[in-house]
């Protein structure tokens, strides 16, 4: 089936703001006594949304994490990112180029662990909005990736059969999310080596890729190179 649409997760994919993630839940558990390093925030931790990430590393700890604790973790987290300024924050040009570029031949959505109101706050930012008729947050699923809720959810909301999908994603969670949903995938190094994603397409970057380019990386599997040369 030749892709129909266009999914993007959003973290690490669009903002670059995983370690802005990685940072507030580093703080945060270290005031209830439970380490987080980077390594093994990258390794486990960061496909899960702020619930899901909270109640993993408690249950990996062999703490509790009684319901009224939880939500005060996502409480002081939810603010502590909306505190931050948006100076704080950086995005991704070759994620911004294709989304503009694909969304005048497809639909496009984000399917994201993000809560609904950080991702409106980025697409306000860069004068996005427009581009995406769909946003899927956690906010609009009972479970987070990498449960495929969120991107059969955001293919449900484009009216387009999963197989015809094209999903974006920077995490092995959300790749299989994505895949156990029947999309084809796209894993983006952003975040952890290529090698780790387990994507249809596996590339380093999206700076210089357009829809046809991509399109024909996908639609030729002996062609896959650099979509940076494709694009040219």
């Amino acid at each position: 089936m030749l892709p129909q649409a266009l999914i993007f997760d959003f973290n690490g994919v669009l903002v670059d703001d995983e370690i802005v993630h990685f940072e507030l839940f580093q703080s945060l558990l270290l005031s209830r006594q439970i380490p987080l390093s980077r390594e093994r925030y990258f390794e486990r931790y960061f496909v899960f949304d702020d619930a899901g990430l909270f109640r993993q590393i408690f249950a990996d700890t062999g703490r509790p994490l009684p319901e009224s604790e939880l939500r005060t973790l996502c409480s002081e987290k939810e603010q502590a990112y909306a505190a931050l300024p948006d100076s704080r924050f950086r995005y991704y040009p070759g994620s911004e180029a294709l989304a503009r570029d694909a969304a005048a031949s497809v639909p496009l959505a984000i399917a994201s662990g993000a809560r609904g109101a950080e991702i409106r706050r980025h697409l306000r930012a860069r004068g996005l909005a427009t581009l995406f008729p769909v946003v899927v947050s956690i906010d609009d699923v009972r479970c987070g990736k990498p449960d495929p809720e969120s991107y059969l959810e955001a293919a449900r909301r484009l009216g387009i059969d999963p197989r015809g999908c094209v999903a974006v994603e920077d995490s092995p969670g959300g790749v299989a999310s994505a895949r156990a949903a029947g999309m084809t995938t796209v894993g983006v190094g952003h975040s952890v080596p290529t090698a780790r994603l387990g994507a249809d397409l596996a590339l380093e970057t999206l700076e210089g890729l357009t829809w046809r380019s991509l399109t024909a990386l996908l639609t030729a599997p002996g062609e896959r190179g650099d979509a940076r040369d494709a694009a040219r």
